[in-house]
């Protein structure tokens, strides 16, 4: 595939030591990996984190990507195995510390109008039901219905089968129906940016 010998040359040269072509690598995959680890944490300093983890091991490992799937979607994979390590790694804090609403109190700001309103309740909706799916449907999700991903990509970046792929988003679908109503995904583009760089 032509793209893939693309990206099998800018590695080649990233690996040699060559700066410009690790930046290349970097300028085109840092939006979208951005993006996918934010949702997967909730957290935009924690993806920023996780997103400088991803390419220092990325780095690190250049001669271990073999160039059967898109550059990029080796990137996927290794940030969903490190968001899915800040997960559980999360949780096990969250064990053994007191509950965040008896240990603070919160000071609210003035009421925002109602079209605001009802705009950042929404995007509360989708971002708390979000958090209810498990990281590999989330990422199913997340990259079938934002970036039209196609399956045979999303189960390169969850290194499953494709069957599996869509099995993981077809189960995020019905999940988020659940947890959102009748139209769940008729969010709008806009709705996500609240996670974007």
């Amino acid at each position: 595939m032509k793209d893939l010998q693309a990206d099998l040359d800018l590695v080649r040269s990233a690996a040699s030591g060559d700066e410009a072509a690790w930046r290349r690598i970097f300028e085109q995959t840092c939006a979208r990996l951005f993006s996918l680890l934010c949702f997967q944490t909730g957290d935009r300093d924690e993806a920023r984190d996780l997103m400088q983890e991803t390419y220092l091991q990325a780095y690190r490992k250049l001669g271990a990507w073999r160039g059967e799937a898109p550059l990029e979607t080796w990137l996927r994979a290794i940030a969903l195995r490190k968001a899915c390590d800040w997960k559980r790694a999360l949780a096990r804090r969250i064990r053994t510390t007191v509950p965040l609403d008896e240990a603070m109190r919160v000071v609210s700001a003035p009421p925002p109008g109602p079209e605001a309103e009802a705009e950042e309740f929404e995007r509360a909706a989708l971002r708390r039901a979000l958090a209810r799916l498990s990281p590999h449907q989330r990422a199913a999700l997340l990259l079938r219905e934002l970036e039209e991903r196609s399956f045979a990509e999303i189960a390169a970046v969850l290194r499953c089968q494709e069957s599996t792929a869509r099995v993981h988003h077809t189960r995020a679908r019905q999940r988020m129906k659940q947890l959102l109503g009748a139209h769940p995904l008729q969010v709008e583009a806009r709705d996500w940016e609240g996670q974007r760089t």
